[in-house]
């Protein structure tokens, strides 16, 4: 499982921090698995999704990257 870093480091230096393609790994696969196997056009399809959808945000934030 990928580990995000402190939260009080939020203002990483561009140069320092990771492609944001190589964090937050275990987020991603969960967040994507949901909305493919979800039916995401229903009204309640992003809502099965949204628990996924934030704690890859919450990841991504922690690594300095504004979503």
């Amino acid at each position: 499982m990928s580990e995000p870093v402190d939260q009080s480091k939020t203002n990483v230096n561009k140069e320092e921090r990771p492609k944001p393609c190589c964090v937050c790994l275990d987020e991603k696969k969960k967040r994507d698995e949901c909305l493919l196997f979800n039916d995401i056009s229903k009204d309640n399809g992003m809502l099965k999704c949204k628990e996924y959808i934030d704690k890859y945000k919450s990841c991504m934030k922690s690594f300095g990257y504004d979503m």
